[in-house]
């Protein structure tokens, strides 16, 4: 009787255990990250976040040494100079480069 008594607490100890980390697999997507995020150290830190795109230029965080377009963003592109003039250079929605390499960027 016991035996039976202590499968029986194993068995709907492991299906709530699943049924919790099933859920977490199915959040909605509303759940999933969007916009566009600046990170130094190669996608370790978050230094920038920016939740839409406006096509207006914006200065490159100074330490940002990549970047992923979550959600939203079509394109990044990156200028050397601070008012995004001369040289466009589209990036994507994910890429690394050299902190510092570029000064500003618009995002559509």
């Amino acid at each position: 009787m016991r035996a039976r008594a202590a499968r029986a607490g194993a068995v709907l100890t492991m299906s709530a255990i699943m049924t919790a980390g099933l859920g977490s697999l199915a959040s909605p997507a509303s759940a999933q990250e969007s916009g566009l995020t600046f990170y130094s150290g190669t996608f370790t830190t978050a230094v920038a976040h920016f939740p839409a795109p406006t096509g207006a230029c914006t200065p490159v965080p100074s330490t940002a040494d990549s970047h992923v377009g979550w959600s939203g963003f079509q394109d990044v592109t990156f200028y050397r100079t601070a008012d995004c003039t001369g040289q466009a250079t589209g990036v994507g929605t994910l890429r690394t480069y050299p902190a510092g390499q570029y000064a500003s960027f618009r995002a559509i």
